[in-house]
C-alpha cells in the first residue's frame, strides 16, 4: 500500500494537492520558535510544533481524512470515524520527560480545544488524557527532533511565584504554537488572507511619521502659553526617559498635560533604541478608546494602528483589521484592560492566540487606577512577570497614579518603578486650574436647587438612581441633559456632541448636565463649574478634569459633596470612606500627587485581602509541580458581567442591521455594528422589561433581544428598566 500521509486537504482537489504531514509539522516547529525565541522559548516551541499533530500520521486519521473528501483506497479499512489527532503527541512529549515533556503537553493536546486542568471530575483533564488510549501512530515523520529541554529559560525565578511563572510560560508556549499553527493552515488552503496579513511598517516608518507631525503641531501652537509650554516639557521628559533600559515606569501628569502624545513619543522612542516589536495601549474604557486610537492615527496613519474592543466595528474592506485582531500582529494596538488581562489568564484559543506577540513590546496602560482592587493582585503578577522576563517595557500612565508601588505596608507592590515626569509636583502646581472645596452632606434636592443656580455646570453621581432623580429635579429646563449606560453609544455620542457645541465659546449657551461616572472617562469636554457626589479621589480628580479643562478662566469651581442619601454599593461606599479620612488633611490640596497617592495607600492597605477575590493567583501558584488547573485560572474576569445586551432597535439603521442578520452567517459586520445601538442591562432589569423584548432569531442568534418601542426608550435618560405605567428604576 502507497502510504502518503497528509496534515490537511482542499476540498475537491486529489490527495496530490493536499498538505504533506511532515510539511506542516516542520513549518509550525519553525514558526512557533521564531514566536518564542524573544523570551527564550524557542527550544520548546520548536518541539511543541514538531510533535502538535503527530496524532495525524495514524492510519486511522488518514482514513477520516479520505473519507470526509469521499476518497477511496486501501486506507479505507482503517476508517474508525472522527480521530483524536492532538493526544498522541502530548503522549509522546510526556514519555520524554515527566517535566519538560509535562508542559508541553498541555500545548500540544489543547491546541484545538484549549489548555485543560491537570484533574478534572468524571476522568477528565490532562492527567487522563495522558493516559488515553489513541490508535497507534503508524508512520513517525519526525525521525529525529532537538533533545528535551531541561530547564525554563526565564532569567528570573522566584520561590514565591513559581507556580505562576510556570503557568505563564506555558501559556507563551501554547501561544506561539497556535497562532503558528493557524497561520501555516491559512497559508495552505487560504493563501490570499495570509498576504492580506503582510506588515510593511516598521517602528522606524511610524517614529519618522510621527516626528513630521509632531512638530507640524509644535509649530501650530502658542509657545507663549504657559499650558503648551509644560506640554513640551512633558514631550521632553518622555524622550530623555526613552533612553533608560527597558522595565517598569510610570507618567504622571495632570489632565491637560498632554500625556496621550507623549507617551506615544517615548513609546516609539524606546521601541526604536531597544528594536521593541510592537506599541500596545490598554485602556479602561471603551467610551474613550475610539478617542485615542483617532489621535493615533492622525499621528501614524491609518495603516498603523489596530483597536481591539467590543464597539471596534471595521469596514467591511478592512481585511488587514479584522485578521490582525486575531494575533495582534500589528505595530500599535489599541485595547482594553479587559481584553488585555482577561486574556492572560484564559485558557481558549482565540484569546491566547495573540499572546506571544505582548512580549517585547512596550505598553501603555492608560488610567491605571480603573483596575479594579479584586483582580489588583493577578493584573500586578502579570506587569510584574512581562517586564520580568519577557522583554516588555511597561508605563503605568495616569492623571492619578496609584500607591502600586512595593513597601513593607504593600508587599505585593512592584518594585523599580520608575517615574518619567522630573517633577511631578511641579507639573501639578503650573497645571492646577480649579478650585476643589468640600460642601458637606446635601440632598438630591439642594444638588438640583444648586444646578439651577449655575449657567454651565456638570454633576456627577456613582449610580444611575442618583443620576435620574436629579435631572427630574432640572428637566423642566430646555438647557438639562441626562447621561447614562442606558442610552445606547450611538445616542450617547449625538448627546455628547450637542453639549460639546452648547459649551464651545463660540455659541457660549447654558448648559447642565447630569451623568453617571462615564463622562469621567477621558470625554474631552469643559465646564466652568462641576459637581461631584463623594467617592474615590480618583473619580473626584478624573471629574474636576472636565472643569475648566481648556485654561479659559483663571480658575473652575469643583464642589464636592455626600448624599444625604447613602448608596447601597459597596465599592462606592468603600472608596467614599477612604476619601473622607482625608479632607481635613488635605483642605485645599485634594487633586494634588500627595492627596492622590494616600487615598490609594489607604484604599489598597484596607483592601489587601480582597485583591484576589476569585482566588485566581492562588490557583496559579499552587501549580508549582507542573500540575496546573488551566480551566480554574480562567474564571478571571477583569470585569464581573452579568448584564444581558439588549439591541435598542428605534432608529432604521438598527433595524436595517437586524434584517441583515439573516443573510450574514455567524452575524458578522451587522452582529458587530449593532454593538453601537445596544445597552447592557442586570438581570432584574431584563425580566422587567420581557414583556417588551422580541427574539428575531431564537435558533440562530438565541442571545439577541431587541426592543423597537419609543414608550420603553426615552430620548432624555435612556432605556426605562421598567413599563411606563411603572416608576422607571435605574439602581
Amino acid at each position: 500500500m502507497d502510504e502518503k500521509y497528509y496534515a490537511h486537504s482542499l476540498e475537491g482537489k486529489p490527495p496530490s494537492d493536499w498538505q504533506p504531514l511532515e510539511e506542516h509539522l516542520q513549518n509550525v516547529a519553525k514558526l512557533a520558535a521564531d514566536f518564542a525565541r524573544p523570551f527564550g522559548g524557542d527550544q520548546w516551541a520548536y518541539l511543541a510544533g514538531l510533535l502538535h499533530d503527530f496524532g495525524k500520521g495514524s492510519r486511522a486519521f488518514q482514513a477520516y481524512l479520505r473519507h470526509v473528501n469521499d476518497i477511496t483506497d486501501d486506507f479505507g479499512k482503517f476508517y474508525v470515524g472522527k480521530v483524536d489527532h492532538s493526544t498522541a503527541g502530548a503522549q509522546s512529549l510526556y514519555r520524554l520527560s515527566n517535566q519538560a515533556g509535562k508542559l508541553l503537553a498541555y500545548c500540544v493536546a489543547g491546541h484545538h480545544s484549549g489548555l485543560l486542568n491537570w484533574v478534572q471530575d468524571a476522568g477528565h483533564g490532562m492527567r487522563h488524557r495522558l493516559a488515553k488510549t489513541v490508535p497507534k501512530v503508524s508512520h513517525c515523520c519526525i525521525q529525529d527532533h532537538p533533545a528535551i529541554p531541561v530547564n525554563l529559560p526565564l532569567g528570573k525565578l522566584a520561590q514565591n511565584r513559581f507556580g505562576f511563572q510556570l503557568q505563564f510560560f506555558v501559556r507563551m508556549i501554547f501561544s506561539s504554537l497556535v497562532d503558528a499553527d493557524f497561520l501555516d493552515t491559512e497559508n495552505f488552503i487560504a493563501p490570499d488572507r495570509t498576504l492580506k496579513r503582510e506588515v510593511s511598517l516598521s517602528i522606524k516608518d511610524l517614529s519618522d511619521r510621527f516626528r513630521q507631525n509632531i512638530d507640524r503641531l509644535v509649530g501650530k501652537t502658542d509657545s507663549s502659553m504657559p499650558v503648551n509650554q509644560i506640554r513640551n516639557e512633558v514631550l521632553t521628559d518622555c524622550l530623555t526617559a526613552a533612553e533608560h533600559s527597558p522595565g517598569l515606569f510610570s507618567l504622571t501628569v495632570p489632565t491637560g498635560g498632554g500625556k496621550t502624545l507623549s507617551s506615544l513619543a517615548f513609546a516609539l522612542a524606546h521601541a526604536l533604541k531597544y528594536d521593541k516589536h510592537r506599541i500596545i495601549y490598554a485602556i479602561p474604557f471603551t467610551s474613550i478608546i475610539e478617542q485615542n486610537a483617532r489621535v493615533f492615527r492622525n499621528m501614524l496613519g491609518e495603516d498603523a494602528v489596530l483597536e481591539h474592543h467590543s464597539n471596534f466595528v471595521p469596514d467591511d474592506a478592512d481585511w488587514r483589521s479584522r485578521l490582525a485582531a486575531e494575533n495582534w500582529d500589528m505595530p500599535v494596538i489599541v485595547t482594553t484592560n479587559v481584553q488585555f488581562f482577561d486574556s492572560f489568564f484564559s485558557n481558549k484559543t482565540s484569546k491566547c492566540r495573540k499572546l506571544h506577540n505582548v512580549a517585547n513590546s512596550v505598553v501603555i496602560f492608560d488610567e491605571v487606577q480603573a483596575i479594579p482592587v479584586g483582580q489588583l493582585s493577578p493584573c500586578l503578577e502579570v506587569l510584574r512577570e512581562l517586564t520580568t522576563n519577557y522583554g516588555v517595557t511597561a508605563v503605568l500612565c495616569t492623571a492619578t497614579q496609584p500607591a502600586f508601588d512595593y513597601s513593607p505596608e504593600f508587599t505585593s507592590g512592584l518594585s523599580d518603578v520608575r517615574e518619567i515626569a522630573t517633577d511631578v509636583p511641579s507639573l501639578f502646581s503650573k497645571l492646577k486650574r480649579t478650585e476643589e472645596n468640600y460642601i458637606g452632606e446635601c440632598s438630591i434636592e439642594t444638588i438640583a436647587q444648586k444646578l439651577r443656580l449655575e449657567r454651565q455646570v456638570l454633576c456627577v453621581v456613582n449610580t444611575r438612581k442618583q443620576a435620574l432623580k436629579l435631572f427630574k429635579g432640572i428637566k423642566d429646563a430646555e438647557d438639562a441633559f441626562h447621561l447614562s449606560a442606558l442610552m445606547y453609544p450611538a445616542h450617547r455620542s449625538r448627546k455628547l456632541e450637542e453639549i460639546r457645541d452648547r459649551l464651545s465659546p463660540l455659541n457660549n449657551l447654558p448648559c447642565r448636565v447630569v451623568s453617571t461616572q462615564l463622562i469621567e472617562a477621558g470625554v474631552d469636554i469643559d465646564f466652568p463649574v462641576v459637581f461631584r457626589s463623594m467617592a474615590g479621589m480618583d473619580s473626584i480628580a478624573q471629574a474636576a478634569g472636565r472643569c475648566n479643562r481648556e485654561g479659559r478662566l483663571k480658575r473652575g469651581e469643583v464642589y464636592v459633596f455626600k448624599p444625604a442619601e447613602e448608596t447601597d454599593t459597596v465599592f462606592f461606599r468603600q472608596t467614599a470612606q477612604s476619601s473622607e479620612r482625608l479632607l481635613n488633611k488635605f483642605k485645599g490640596k485634594l487633586l494634588e500627587p500627595s492627596c492622590i497617592r494616600a487615598y490609594f495607600k489607604d484604599y489598597y492597605w484596607l483592601n489587601q485581602q480582597h485583591m484576589d477575590e476569585d482566588h485566581v493567583y492562588s490557583v496559579c501558584c499552587a501549580g508549582y509541580a507542573g500540575e496546573i488547573q488551566f480551566e480554574e485560572i480562567a474564571r478571571f474576569r477583569m470585569i464581573k458581567n452579568a448584564q444581558q445586551p439588549i439591541v435598542i432597535a428605534v432608529e432604521d439603521e438598527a433595524l436595517d442591521l437586524i434584517n441583515q442578520l439573516k443573510y450574514v452567517p455567524g452575524g458578522g459586520m451587522p452582529l458587530r455594528r449593532l454593538q453601537q445601538y445596544s445597552v447592557q442591562v442586570y438581570p432584574q432589569q431584563f425580566n422587567s422589561l420581557r414583556s417588551w423584548l422580541e427574539q428575531p432569531y431564537p435558533d440562530t442568534y438565541p442571545g439577541v433581544y431587541i426592543l423597537r418601542s419609543n414608550e420603553i426608550y426615552s430620548e432624555e435618560t435612556g432605556l426605562l428598566c421598567e413599563p411606563p405605567e411603572g416608576e422607571a428604576f435605574f439602581g
